[in-house]
């Protein structure tokens, strides 16, 4: 049962270099890079969240309203087909599947090798994967319990912050391994945080236990890593606890408890506990290697590598660790189901557990850390997160939030990643042990991103902004002191009085006419966002945040200029264009005087090259027309400022 594979996707981490210059049109040079497949975040409207790149041009916007949305991304996808497959077979599981699941539906599925190893086989398209080929999933069995208890929860009949011995009385005579350890509780087990060990070498066989030879166990005492609550530690034991807390709660096998309550409801028909009861025509031999299964009494009678059949466990007492089968088909049911939580609304909520709580189950609930490190490309991978319930939870450089998790028992692996704030999840499945086939998952997300084809959902612009930015135009137009005093924070004088906010908005009047409402406004959320202003000469950028009081205030307003650079500042942004392909000594002084700087600007032009490939030369972004100006170049893999 291998630990949670959150999922990391390649890094692009922004470089920024900060150099002072003795000239007159510009005190300073950044250089940032952009996420590949996103426009700066700063800049694009939430209407056009993002642009695909092709030979000819941009594309139109990707909307989240727009009916060639699932067909462009499914035809993506095919597109990518042949490295997909080619990555899945170097995983040499006998079978392996794929599938992406887009707005609710399973938009490309892709089948590779064989369910069961014959004679002939790999030619018998009888035996050949597809979308009702049914295989264990092992660890991601852990999702359907969680859910299962908030269910509960939100029925009344189980606290996730009670002692889990009020639910499990033979947890009462426990000795804890410090005099001030807390008791465990049901939200320990779910989050990996019980202080009990991680397992992974001595679950898997443990799966089939008789509920007898449970209680004989605990009988004994158990034996704690840490204090509970303290650290994450991917228990399998713990979660066999949680999924007996949710029998004891519902009064009914856990078993039987998410396949009335989940699983059927859900349209699940082909998931099930017992491997025995798959039709053979549709279930997934399980199958080890020598190289690819942990050391087991009899493995060395394999003399050569060949997949042998691996053993079929049981759903006994530790089902809860990741005892469910199930088909592509009807798994991109449970993650259509898990993606429909996001994102907050006023919907109405009729599935078999409420939105809130599942969008609790994928938020962190034991924080595990930043990790970074290099793949097997050489490329710098980087994460940080945790363990929700049943999720692992993190963010990375190029996502804002992926939800993943992964598998794997003797015989199969599994792994499925879900970025909910994009309206996707991948998930993977094979019949070799412990070998997920997680990779051809990540390239696919990844590829997606890099075309564009995936951005954030775009936040709705709630009122609130709308009203005040129709104020700040107004005051922008002919600042009536008394009506700033309506518009913005009781506070706000402490920071800027009225007087000089009156002064720089005459300032902004007098470069840029008159302007109007522009472009629709990029909201982060219901109190917080920007939009460009359209002016008679060039445009304001704004950027404001609204306070908590009925009606919304504005508490912080950012204006800046968005005019045409001056020559002198085009032709600083084409210098440091040339010098970002191509680094010239020579020509480097015009750009910057100081040695030092040279030096430092160098190092950071080759990196960002390195990360970007060949970028187009520059076109301004943003600019008070004279001393500062940003630049966008569009570059092989993504933009940079």
């Amino acid at each position: 049962m291998p630990i949670v594979s959150v999922y990391a996707p390649r890094m692009f981490h922004p470089r920024r270099l900060r150099v002072v210059l003795p000239l007159p049109v510009a005190t300073l040079v950044s250089l940032s890079c952009a996420t590949p497949g996103k426009n700066s975040a700063s800049r694009a409207p939430a209407s056009a969240a993002s642009t695909v790149s092709t030979a000819t041009g941009p594309a139109e916007p990707l909307r989240y309203d727009d009916p060639a949305r699932i067909s462009r991304i499914a035809a993506a996808a095919r597109a990518l087909e042949p490295k997909l497959v080619k990555t899945l077979e170097e995983t040499r599981a006998p079978g392996a599947a794929i599938g992406l699941i887009a707005d609710g539906r399973l938009i490309y599925f892709k089948g590779v090798g064989v369910r069961e190893v014959t004679a002939g086989s790999a030619a018998d398209p009888a035996l050949r994967v597809d979308e009702d080929t049914v295989f264990r999933i092992a660890s991601m069995t852990k999702a359907f319990i969680s859910a299962a208890a908030l269910r509960l929860r939100d029925e009344g009949n189980l606290a996730l912050d009670d002692p889990a011995e009020k639910y499990l009385p033979e947890l009462r005579a426990l000795r804890y391994p410090t005099a001030d350890s807390p008791r465990i509780t049901v939200r320990h087990l779910f989050s990996h945080s019980s202080g009990l060990p991680e397992d992974n070498a001595s679950a898997d066989l443990r799966m089939p236990m008789s509920e007898a030879d449970f209680d004989e166990l605990l009988s004994h005492g158990l034996s704690f890593s840490t204090a509970p609550g303290t650290e994450f530690e991917y228990a399998n034991l713990g979660f066999a606890l949680a999924g007996r807390a949710v029998t004891r709660a519902s009064g009914v096998r856990v078993q039987d408890y998410v396949t009335r309550e989940l699983l059927r409801p859900l349209g699940m028909t082909v998931t099930r506990w017992d491997g025995w009861s798959v039709p053979a025509i549709h279930r997934a031999h399980g199958y080890g290697r020598k190289d690819s299964a942990m050391p087991a009494e009899g493995l060395a009678k394999y003399q050569d590598d060949a997949p042998h059949e691996e053993p079929m466990l049981a759903d006994g007492a530790w089902a809860a660790i990741g005892g469910i089968w199930t088909s592509p088909r009807d798994y991109a049911r449970w993650v259509a189901f898990q993606l429909a939580a996001w994102p907050p609304r006023d919907a109405p909520d009729d599935g078999p557990v409420r939105r809130a709580s599942l969008r609790e189950t994928q938020s962190v609930q034991r924080f595990q850390g930043i990790q970074a490190w290099r793949d097997p490309k050489g490329e710098l991978r980087v994460r940080g997160g945790g363990y929700g319930m049943g999720w692992g939870v993190s963010a990375t450089c190029r996502f804002e939030q992926v939800v993943s998790h992964s598998g794997g028992l003797p015989g199969y692996g599994s792994w499925v990643a879900l970025l909910p704030e994009r309206g996707v999840g991948v998930f993977t499945m094979t019949n070799l042990t412990y070998t997920s086939g997680g990779s051809a998952g990540t390239e696919l997300l990844e590829a997606l991103d890099d075309q564009g084809l995936i951005p954030k959902r775009p936040q709705p612009v709630s009122p609130h902004l709308e009203a005040a930015r129709a104020r700040v135009l107004e005051l922008l137009a002919h600042f009536d002191e008394a009506e700033a005093a309506r518009t913005f924070d009781r506070q706000y004088p402490s920071y800027e009085t009225f007087a000089a906010l009156g002064q720089r908005l005459a300032r902004l009047r007098t470069a840029h006419g008159a302007c109007t409402a522009g472009t629709p406004f990029e909201a982060e959320n219901a109190l917080r966002g920007r939009a460009r202003l359209a002016c008679e000469r060039g445009g304001i950028e704004l950027v404001m945040t609204l306070t908590s009081d009925s009606p919304a205030r504005i508490q912080s307003l950012a204006l800046k200029s968005a005019l045409p650079p001056s020559a002198r500042l085009v032709s600083l942004g084409g210098e440091a264009s040339t010098q970002l392909a191509a680094w010239n000594e020579e020509a480097a002084p015009d750009l910057l005087p100081k040695p030092d700087d040279r030096k430092e600007a160098k190092a950071a032009f080759a990196a960002a090259a390195l990360e970007h490939g060949a970028c187009q030369m520059p076109q301004s972004d943003l600019s008070d027309g004279a001393t500062t100006a940003t630049f966008r170049l569009r570059c092989e893999r993504g933009d940079l400022n």
